[in-house]
């Protein structure tokens, strides 16, 4: 008994000693998607086999941490990084894409939209998470031509390719429709991934917003 009240403060000073280094040293972690892979008991594929009827196991999320295990502020990484580039394959589109917040100016609402790139609405998701990505650009500009001056040649099936730091995004095209100027249903979130392109409809007027919708077409980049 008398062995035991004597681990008692030796026990404390080592989970003081623990919490301490977990105050300042932070711990790193990061979403990355793994597929399982074949064990050693399925047969391996051949010519010879006969189709699998079974369908492809879903990627599970798999956790990775980094430095060390005593701490305890943790970084979650639960959202992609933002678009960086936009190329639109059938048009000859490579550009720029830019974050772009909100202003409010009297009784007007607009997003202030680079001339010579495309804006990312700030608030919309980012590519490679549920939700819409809402990217806008310019018809024409005060020197010319828009980087969205050919959207409207795009038709369902078409490539569009969104970069950011965690790689390369691939959508097609599925609708293209026109809005009023004030409408702004088309930048409601989703509860899939959906990328939304926006821009004016060039009749001089600029009072209606052509919108082209595409889904995702490849698998998980994380």
């Amino acid at each position: 008994m008398r062995r035991r009240f004597v681990l008692l403060p030796l026990a404390s000073a080592v989970l003081s000693t623990f919490l301490l280094i977990a105050c300042t040293s932070p711990v790193q972690v990061s979403i990355t998607w793994e597929t399982a892979t074949p064990t050693a008991t399925q047969p391996a594929a051949s010519e010879a086999s006969p189709p699998a009827t079974a369908t492809s196991p879903t990627p599970q999320p798999r956790l990775q941490t980094s430095g060390p295990i005593a701490g305890t502020l943790l970084f979650f990484r639960l959202r992609t990084a933002p678009p960086v580039e936009l190329e639109i394959p059938r048009i000859g589109v490579t550009t720029p894409v830019r974050p772009v917040a909100s202003v409010v100016e009297g009784d007007r609402w607009y997003w202030p939209v680079p001339s010579d790139a495309a804006g990312h609405l700030l608030g919309s998701a980012n590519p490679g998470e549920p939700g819409n990505i809402a990217i806008t650009g310019h018809v024409d500009t005060r020197s010319g031509p828009g980087v969205f001056a050919r959207l409207a040649e795009l038709r369902p099936g078409d490539t569009v390719i969104v970069r950011s730091a965690d790689g390369e995004f691939v959508y097609q095209v599925i609708e293209t429709f026109v809005i009023p100027e004030d409408d702004v249903t088309v930048l409601r979130q989703t509860g899939s991934e959906l990328l939304t392109l926006i821009t004016c409809v060039p009749d001089g007027v600029y009072a209606l917003r052509l919108v082209v919708r595409a889904q995702r077409a490849n698998g998980p980049a994380l």
